[in-house]
């Protein structure tokens, strides 16, 4: 048998491309199918402080057997995730907090309920901070079906923030929604000074300690933080920064439950911590470390700057020397104080006046939202005494009233009050009288006055009484005499023209007119007896 071969080659270069084109599909269908896969990561990057918990979601809409590897500093981590609850999503935790030397893979990684998780050899659980790759491989293929990086830093300092709310409303400061609300209605604000009887809230912004709170066991995020500060691995303090000589240091403990609303956002690295000074229970060292806690009234001293410190494990906020300066979230307790402003007479009180719409103002150190009771006594007359409530608006004081803070202001009617007599003023909120600034002791209150001087009087309006003129005839010239005091200048060549139909509008603003001031229809009136005289006499020349 005989075979022709081509003397050019082509058909068996068509052949080759041919098995190498079914060879290369055949081995793309292979790796296609190796990775062709749902399963994908939901985040293509975290980045976390070291402490916190970085989380990924993982999409297994075909329940796929996934495999999860991460790789960075210490080696590779093995993790076998199962979608055991089957609906198409896993919840992967990194717990950086736990993620210590001797933690184990368990220790620090987790999922959701519902799901199982199973770590293959021996692989470490140490996650220092730095970068990592993890990479989600499904039914045990070759080739990564999605990858994510995860970067932890270096945690900081943190920072606080000081807030005042009105006396009492601790309770009311339990979640996110209800902090949001008050700051926009304006009785939860920023300061670095609070009244004794205020509810102070601090803010506290700390990052790293995310993965403490999340280790906890309860049911919310603020059930853990409680329970965490509870424990013997944290503290949150209000420190005395600079105890006088020989004295020990003085701190004011927000751990406990019974006196401090806590509210946790760890996502954010946020918490809140509100408490009623006065209730907090208090204790005295000469280092760091309290051995006895008092729930007897609060040892503060009015005007003595206090220092957050927060504690958990090797992670702390305001560490070391805390009479340092520039720590952050500083504040100054104050006694509640409230001083009236008002023009000074000679004798120093208050003048008011007899009439309605009168206003007590002055300036307090409470804060915005609070109330305040403002009290007239002792007056003599029909409204003493008197007591109106107001709230305290945040309005700053001019640069004289040092110490004072926000503004309140009271009216009262005085109608009945006897002129030329004087009445108490007092300030109360919460029961206390405030005196002036910065006093200890209850004030003898104000002095009000009032002053007739300020009664508004009313400004009597004259109406004229109706007159009759009458114009004289030609043949009888008038009697009258012109008053010497009034000059009238007739022109000759002017001649009003007389309306045959009256204007009504124009008749209407006449009348309003010759009421609009004392005396004006009387000289209206008198002008024009003077006119008639001086015409009768040019007509009585005339017939001459």
């Amino acid at each position: 048998m005989t075979v022709d071969r081509p003397s050019d080659g082509r058909v068996a270069v068509v052949g080759i491309a041919v098995l190498l084109a079914v060879s290369a599909g055949a081995f793309a269908a292979v790796v296609s199918g190796s990775v062709d896969s749902h399963v994908t990561i939901e985040e293509d990057a975290v980045e976390q402080a070291a402490g916190d918990v970085a989380r990924f979601a993982l999409s297994v809409p075909s329940g796929e057997s996934v495999a999860v590897v991460v790789d960075g500093a210490g080696g590779e981590r093995r993790l076998n995730l199962t979608d055991a609850d089957g609906d198409g999503r896993i919840a992967l935790a990194l717990n950086s907090y736990l993620a210590g030397p001797d933690a184990t893979v368990t220790d620090v990684y987790g999922v959701g309920e519902g799901d199982r998780l199973s770590v293959e050899g021996e692989a470490t659980g140490r996650l220092p901070p730095g970068s990592y790759r993890l990479a989600a491989y499904a039914n045990g293929t070759g080739e990564p079906a999605d990858t994510a990086g995860l970067t932890l830093t270096e945690p900081g300092l943190g920072n606080a923030t000081v807030m005042v709310a009105p006396n009492g409303s601790r309770e009311h400061l339990d979640s996110l929604a209800a902090i949001e609300r008050a700051r926009e209605r304006g009785w939860l604000t920023r300061t670095n000074e609070v009244a004794l009887s205020d509810t102070l809230v601090l803010r506290l912004t700390v990052p790293g300690v995310a993965g403490a709170v999340a280790n906890e066991s309860g049911a919310t995020d603020e059930a853990r933080f409680r329970r965490l500060l509870a424990g013997s691995n944290a503290s949150l303090l209000l420190s005395e920064r600079m105890p006088g000589p020989s004295r020990p240091r003085q701190h004011l403990s927000l751990d406990w439950a019974n006196t401090t609303t806590v509210v946790a956002d760890p996502d954010n690295d946020t918490y809140y911590a509100a408490a009623d000074l006065t209730a907090l229970p208090w204790g005295s060292s000469h280092d760091h470390e309290v051995d006895e806690w008092s729930f007897d009234e609060s040892f503060l001293v009015d005007g003595t700057d206090y220092v957050p410190r927060l504690v958990v494990g090797e992670h702390r906020l305001n560490p070391g020397d805390i009479s340092e300066g520039g720590r952050t979230g500083e504040i100054r307790i104050f006694q509640p104080d409230a001083t009236v402003t008002f023009p000074m007479e000679e004798g120093g009180t208050v003048p008011l006046a007899p009439a309605p719409n009168q206003g007590i103002a002055g300036w307090t150190n409470l804060a915005p939202g609070s109330t305040v009771t403002v009290t007239l006594s002792d007056g003599a007359g029909d409204p003493f005494p008197v007591t109106e409530t107001v709230r305290v608006t945040r309005e700053r004081p001019p640069e004289n009233e040092a110490g004072a803070r926000y503004r309140f202001r009271a009216e009262f009617d005085l109608r009945g009050a006897a002129p030329r007599t004087t009445f108490d003023i007092r300030v109360r909120s919460n029961g206390t009288q405030l005196g002036p600034l910065n006093s200890w002791e209850e004030g003898e209150g104000y002095r009000g006055y009032v002053d007739p001087v300020l009664a508004p009087t009313d400004t009597p309006t004259t109406t004229p009484a109706p007159t009759t003129t009458q114009s004289p005839t030609p043949h009888e010239p008038s009697t009258a005499p012109p008053p010497s005091t009034v000059t009238v200048h007739i022109d000759d060549g002017i001649t009003p023209t007389p309306q045959s139909t009256a204007d009504p509008s124009s008749t209407a603003r006449r009348t309003a007119t010759s009421g609009d001031g004392p005396g004006f229809g009387a000289v209206a009136t008198l002008l024009g007896l003077v006119g008639a005289v001086l015409l009768a006499a040019r007509r009585g020349d005339a017939r001459r």
